[in-house]
């Protein structure tokens, strides 16, 4: 048991090495460099792609997002492939289907963002309209039970808040990780021996 409540100290009290990581193996003067290593176009084109619209393999996707969410916003970011040796069109394919994905993800988020402004704006007036019927009620109309107002002034505030303090600074970091993976370089190293 004593042994046990020590083992749970050190994993709470373990620190993260993201920065050194970030310094020793990613940034260089002032770049983010996404290292991967590719053996050919079905590691990054998805297998169910047609020709002209191309799109990227999920895999590959998520491997290029867990990098951009740790890399600091101020870096730019070069995605380096290595690997083998890929004609000038499937580069071409290749750089079109990164960008695009990026393009498409970041419309999806501006849009995302959109619809839940509107809401936003409902929630604010719901909160109102609520709010001043409560006051009525209580003032002009004896009547009436007041509790189903409550709980609409409490579901329209509450979205409100939430929407306020915690979804549009999540909204908007997704807008710059979307943006991020649209504008990024990619760079081609035809080398051997990269992979693990």
């Amino acid at each position: 048991m004593m042994n046990e409540d020590k083992n749970i100290r050190k994993f709470l009290n373990k620190k993260s090495l993201l920065e050194r990581r970030l310094k020793n193996e990613i940034l260089e003067d002032g770049i983010a460099y996404i290292p991967c290593h590719i053996e050919n176009m079905e590691d990054i084109i998805s297998r169910y792609s047609v020709r002209g619209c191309e799109s990227l393999n999920a895999e590959f996707a998520d491997y290029i997002m867990s990098f951009v969410e740790c890399i600091p916003i101020k870096y730019p970011i070069v995605l380096e492939i290595y690997g083998s040796k890929f004609t000038d069109e499937e580069k071409e394919i290749i750089v079109e289907a990164i960008v695009s994905d990026g393009d498409y993800q970041l419309g999806r988020t501006i849009q995302e963002n959109r619809h839940h402004r509107l809401v936003f704006i409902e929630m604010v007036v719901g909160t109102v309209v609520s709010g001043l019927l409560i006051t009525l009620i209580g003032q002009y109309i004896g009547g009436i039970p007041r509790e189903f107002f409550y709980v609409l002034f409490y579901l329209f505030a509450d979205s409100f808040v939430r929407y306020l303090f915690i979804e549009r600074g999540d909204y908007q970091n997704e807008k710059i990780s979307a943006g991020r993976i649209a504008s990024m370089k990619v760079r081609f190293v035809e080398s051997e021996g990269n992979n693990l």
